[in-house]
């Protein structure tokens, strides 16, 4: 009987040490260089389409990867940490693409075309009884030429 509690003792001992591990080895996995990384090339409203078309598919083909959407720009803000968030046309007119940007130095201006490349984090919610579309958005976002 004390041999098989060893037993199972030794056995939730070993998985929560590499639970641990796997754990230190994740928080510690270094973040992807979006500057200068190439991107999957898209223009904002068939970006935003996608998503609303197939939304698995667009899961799979865009979510965490470094995406370069080329777009007008529909409107800017700042969030909390003060960074510009840039708002891409789509074709439609409630939603767009919400690009939050780490270039300090970017010359946004509204209505003009831009090309930026950010890590894409999926849809939004928004709200169907409302009526209100989600936007799609992008992270880390920097200019890309």
């Amino acid at each position: 009987m004390a041999s098989k509690a060893k037993k199972i003792g030794f056995i939730i001992t070993i998985l929560v040490l590499a639970g641990v591990v796997a754990g230190y080895f994740l928080w510690n996995k270094p973040h992807k260089d979006v500057s200068s990384a190439k991107g999957l090339q898209v223009n904002a409203a068939e970006l935003y389409q996608a998503f609303i078309t197939d939304s698995a598919a667009a899961n799979v083909k865009y979510i965490d990867k470094v995406v370069e959407v080329k777009g007008v720009i529909k409107s800017t803000s700042f969030n909390q940490q003060q960074q510009v968030i840039v708002a891409l046309q789509t074709n439609n007119s409630d939603a767009a693409v919400n690009c939050t940007l780490e270039q300090k130095d970017a010359v946004i201006k509204a209505g003009a075309e831009i090309k930026l490349k950010g890590i894409c984090t999926g849809l939004g919610e928004g709200d169907a009884d409302l009526g209100i579309l989600g936007d799609l958005y992008l992270i880390r976002c920097y200019t890309a030429e």
